[in-house]
This record gives C-alpha cells, structure tokens and sequence, in this order.
C-alpha cells in the first residue's frame, strides 16, 4: 500500500497549509495498479487540479495485484461517504467479470461517475526488429515454423484477446505469452525473450522514449499524436482492433447523488484545461473528445462487456 499526497503541504506557505489541515479530511483515490503504472501516471496527472476543484486533499492509494481486482473489491467496499473513490479502468470493470469471478458486481457494487481517459493498444517490437512495418511482422507470423510470440499484460486481458483477433483476421501464428504486468514484458522484450508484445500505450510510453522498443500499430480510431506515422490498426484494414483501454472514477453503490454530480462536473472541468490534456497526451493518454455524465459512463463499461463477452467466449476463457 502506498500513499501519496496529491497536493504538497509542506511547499505550501504556512497559513495555506494550516487552511488545509483544519480543511476537510483527504479524500482516498485507490489505484488498483502499482506506482508507475499508466494508471498510477493518471491519478498523479489529475489529483493536485481535481483536488483543487473539489477543494480537497486527494490521497493516491495503490493497491497493486490481481487483474486490478483486490483494488477494485477496496472501492466497491468503502463506505459511501465521499470519501473513498477509485481509477478503475478496463482489466477490473471490463475483463475481470468476463474471465474471472471477482467478489463484485462491476455494475451493481459500484457507482460510476467520470470517463477520466482512454490509451490505446500498441504493437511493440525490439528496436533492433527486422520488422518495419505490421505487414512483415504478419507474413512472418504466417511464413515462420514457429510463428511469433506476442506478450500481454495478463491472461484475458484486453491486449491477450487483441492478440487472439489479430491472429484470427490474419492467419498468423501468434503465441500468447502472459506477464503480470508490463514492467517484465517490456524487459523481456528489450532483451529478444519474446518477440512482440500487445501493452497500453501509456504504459509504453518510457519504453518508446528511451528507444528500447518500435511501434508497429495501434489501436483506437485515429493516429496518436505522440506518435507520428505509426498507423492504426484499422487504417491497415483491421476494423475489428479498434478498443481501447479506458479508466475513470468510480466510487462505491450508494454515493449520494448530489455528490455524483459536482464530482462528474469537476472531473470534466479539469480535463477541459489545457495544461491536463497535454500532460495526459503526453503520457499516451487521451481526455475524453466530449464529457460523459455518470449514466452515459456507466453504459461505456457495459457496452465494453458486451462486446468482448463473445470473443472472450471464443477464445474459451469465459468462466464457467
């Protein structure tokens, strides 16, 4: 467990930080993933300006392990004062209930009340890839006796069932590698364990920086800015590989109304300022293009279940 104040009382002038603690109580952001990943990048991106606009201290809490479902179970639990939110994103809300039997309904346990952002599926291969492009990258997987090796995150994640569509359009053979994580994948593929790997953009990112990794395609609908000329997977003619990861806010079922509202208002407000969409970008995320009212949210993570329940069906990893 880890917390870290979202606003920096010790840099504030004394009589501030004496307003502060005489203040209302911090309010908890559990984060299911450990510090440094693209959701922990999120929440330390968005807390000091959400902070400001509730007028609150925001703990960031990481509370790592588990498909982000340990984490997710914290925020379906909390009492619903206001005073325990979460950044969940995909792999809890969105895939967990499909593969796995997490002790939460993602729909009924929760309430669900700000789209925060969105990354994109990447395509990654070794710097030194004799693939320069995706068309390569598939005729070996086609040509090759063994096929291509591909990591992901985790069994049943959004990026293992990317990886199972592609091959499935394609006809390439591509073996699933599965880490708990991206932290081992992205090592592993500096150092040619693996030949590919299918990661969240945002967790990417310091990777692509540091020229340890190339990027062949992404997903979502449009090219991402941070990248240029790294086609999308539907521009190449791959319709069907435009998800893209999201995460929001969402605190535990019960949250008065009144409250569901001024959080949603501000959490849009935020993402509207400049300076928040560029540090988001920045870090592979994507602000929402228009702001979501908590029942459009909510019917973003049930339209996702929808959608991939099928694949997930045909890749047999349903729970039985």
């Amino acid at each position: 467990m880890r917390r870290r104040l979202a606003l920096l009382l010790p840099f504030l002038p004394r009589p501030a930080a004496a307003q502060v603690l005489r203040g209302p109580p911090p309010l908890r952001l559990i984060v299911p993933f450990a510090a440094g990943s693209g959701a922990d990048t999120t929440a330390q991106i968005i807390a000091p300006p959400l902070g400001a606009a509730l007028g609150r201290t925001i703990l960031v809490e990481n509370r790592p392990g588990g498909r982000g479902i340990p984490g997710a179970e914290a925020v379906a639990r909390a009492v619903p004062d206001g005073q325990t939110l979460g950044l969940c994103d995909t792999a809890p809300l969105g895939m967990a209930p499909l593969v796995d039997r997490p002790p939460y309904d993602a729909d009924r346990d929760f309430t669900h009340i700000a789209l925060v952002a969105e990354t994109p599926t990447v395509l990654l291969v070794p710097a030194n890839s004799r693939f320069p492009a995706l068309e390569n990258y598939l005729r070996a997987g086609r040509s090759w006796a063994r096929g291509l090796t591909y990591g992901s995150p985790m069994v049943g994640s959004l990026q293992h069932l990317q990886g199972e569509t592609l091959a499935r359009l394609t006809g390439a053979r591509l073996a699933h590698v599965a880490y708990r994580g991206t932290g081992a994948a992205l090592q592993d593929l500096a150092n040619g364990q693996v030949d590919s790997l299918l990661v969240p953009l945002s967790s990417a990112m310091p990777a692509l920086h540091a020229g340890q990794a190339r990027a062949l395609a992404l997903s979502g609908p449009a090219p991402d800015e941070g990248l240029p000329g790294v086609p999308t997977f539907a521009a190449l003619g791959f319709g069907p590989l435009t998800a893209t990861s999201w995460m929001g806010l969402s605190g535990p079922a019960g949250l008065p109304p009144a409250l569901v509202t001024r959080v949603n208002a501000a959490t849009n407000e935020m993402l509207a300022q400049p300076e928040v969409a560029q540090r988001l970008r920045a870090a592979g995320l994507t602000p929402p293009p228009q702001p979501l009212d908590p029942p459009a949210y909510r019917q973003l993570v049930l339209d996702f279940q929808a959608a991939w329940r099928p694949v997930v069906a045909r890749a047999g990893l349903a729970m039985e």
